[in-house]
């Protein structure tokens, strides 16, 4: 039966200049009767940037085990202030598919430092999303573990083969097999990994171990942007694949270290992923002043900034010039934008400005 009280609710559209806020609902009623009682909502859908992206009714997914669509953190630790989200992509919601990207924080409390890694699984390896999932974790905890025994300059390359290892261990235990080989894994788990330790008052402009991907292109000389006056965070940071890590400085993205992947590109076609590739095509130390935040995302998100002047540039720019509320942050992960319909993985960090 239909209540004559029943409300009809008035949807705004979202404009792609709007400000991440919460609205009310323009609320009326189909007859007389008191004037019905606003009450407060977040705006219903995504954020739109540019031409949508089709509307769907995302199903939910049956992998094994349990992944859910989206997943949101963030806190401060260090004098750093960190949003992490990871949003299924549109064709996953579509078909039913699980999120096959994933993330990691881990705080490293005797050396101040907050370790972040994120991982892309490859479309094509039916277990990608267990993939990412153990890459991020082994990651972090093997930069932990390098940290205790009181490493200063990152091992990268035992990170990442400590990474492909937990993958290879994963397939072997799964198909039974002790001596299947690390392609056999990759069939089944192939991930991108980006890792970064950010460290809490520690000035690093100096030498960068940059590989031939770096953004700048400058001679590994001192930073021209560094500000001897501001309180500094040690960045390090590497990756394998085309899982990407950016500083956004004011409205400039500055890559530092991830293979680049156009758009026109085919999905997962030649992708550099563990566990077959261990060796970063790049890696980068450098300081991280209170004016800058770092960037480490997935290519579901990399390919539409594409080089950060664009729509979805200016729209996070914007948004990102001050933390989010942690729910707003996976919001703005999840904009509709047409014909990008991949996993969107995000971990932001902000050093705070002292006083």
């Amino acid at each position: 039966m239909t209540s004559p009280q029943r409300q009809q609710v008035v949807v705004r559209k979202i404009r792609d200049d709007d400000k991440l806020a919460v609205r009310e609902p323009q609320v009326r009623r189909s007859s007389g009767g008191p004037p019905a009682r606003r009450r407060t909502r977040l705006v219903r859908g995504p954020l739109t940037v540019g031409e949508p992206a089709p509307a769907i009714d995302a199903r939910l997914s049956a992998a094994d085990p349990y992944r859910p669509d989206t997943v949101a953190d963030g806190g401060e630790a260090f004098g750093l202030t960190a949003r992490a989200a990871s949003v299924r992509g549109l064709f996953k919601r579509y078909v039913g598919g699980p999120r096959q990207d994933d993330l990691c924080l881990r705080l490293h409390a005797p050396t101040r430092t907050l370790i972040v890694a994120v991982a892309d699984g490859v479309s094509s390896a039916p277990r990608s999303h267990l993939g990412a999932a153990l890459a991020v974790r082994q990651a972090a905890a093997t930069v932990a573990r390098q940290l205790d025994g009181g490493a200063v300059e990152i091992d990268w390359g035992e990170i990442f083969s400590q990474a492909a290892w937990a993958l290879l261990e994963e397939h072997r235990r799964e198909c039974a097999d002790a001596h299947a080989s690390v392609e056999d894994a990759a069939e089944a788990l192939a991930t991108t990994l980006a890792v970064a330790a950010i460290t809490e008052g520690e000035d690093a402009v100096g030498r960068d171990d940059r590989g031939e991907d770096a953004a700048s292109g400058d001679d590994g000389g001192e930073d021209p942007s560094h500000d001897p006056d501001q309180k500094a965070c040690r960045l390090q940071a590497a990756a394998v694949g085309d899982s990407i890590a950016f500083v956004l400085g004011g409205d400039r993205f500055e890559r530092l270290v991830g293979e680049e992947q156009s758009a026109d590109e085919l999905i997962g076609s030649g992708v550099r992923a563990l566990p077959r590739h261990t060796s970063p095509a790049g890696a980068q130390t450098r300081s991280l002043t209170p004016t800058d935040v770092l960037l480490v995302c997935t290519d579901g998100l990399a390919l539409p900034l594409a080089d950060g002047r664009g729509e979805v540039g200016r729209m996070l720019a914007r948004e990102l010039a001050t933390p989010p509320d942690i729910v707003d942050f996976a919001r703005l992960l999840d904009f509709s934008r047409s014909t990008y319909d991949d996993d969107r993985t995000l971990i932001a960090v902000w050093p705070r400005p002292e006083g």
